[in-house]
């Protein structure tokens, strides 16, 4: 209640119950139902005059706060249906937007793949090159060292054929042939 209908509403309800409490009536005399009638409608007539405009603004009030509750719920219900509506429609293309997702994922996974294996192609064919590369290397080594070996053993060998059959006469015409082979590139 409004503090304006409070205002004119306590005093005629206190002057209602003090008319509707007292044991003599206010404005008749004594005897019969006459006098409370009259003393009633001389209350009623008062209640509605102060109260008429009050009780008229109160009721036109709520009128309108009713009319726009209603109208709000309305508005609520269609927003709710037209939410519900959305969510049907989401939850009808989930499955197709999940079906999409794994078609997505396995077409990515095999691209994934492919490239993988592209990737381990090639880093094999690398591998395979640089290992390549490296046997030639030792082997072109191993082939130098046995080379150097053979050379040496030969050298030893010659050596040691030549100084078991070499004699004295055979170094000194040697020598002399070193001799004469160095003064002539003098």
């Amino acid at each position: 209640m409004t503090a304006r209908l409070r205002r004119y509403l306590m005093p005629v309800l206190a002057a209602l119950l003090v008319s509707l409490g007292s044991p003599r009536p206010l404005f008749a005399s004594e005897g019969g139902e006459l006098p409370r009638i009259v003393n009633f409608a001389i209350l009623a007539t008062v209640l509605v005059l102060v109260l008429r405009k009050p009780l008229a603004d109160f009721l036109n009030a709520k009128t309108t706060q009713i009319r726009e509750e209603l109208q709000q719920a309305r508005s609520r219900e269609t927003n709710a249906g037209v939410e519900r509506r959305r969510a049907e429609e989401l939850l009808a293309s989930l499955d197709q937007e999940v079906q999409k997702a794994r078609d997505d994922a396995r077409r990515a996974a095999q691209s994934e793949k492919v490239r993988i294996l592209k990737t381990a192609e090639h880093e094999a064919a690398r591998l395979r090159a640089i290992a390549k590369k490296e046997i030639e290397t030792e082997v072109e080594a191993g082939r130098r060292r046995l080379f150097a070996r053979a050379t040496e053993l030969s050298v030893d060998l010659a050596h040691k054929k030549i100084a078991s059959a070499m004699t004295d006469a055979d170094r000194d015409r040697l020598v002399d042939r070193s001799v004469d082979i160095l003064g002539r590139r003098r």
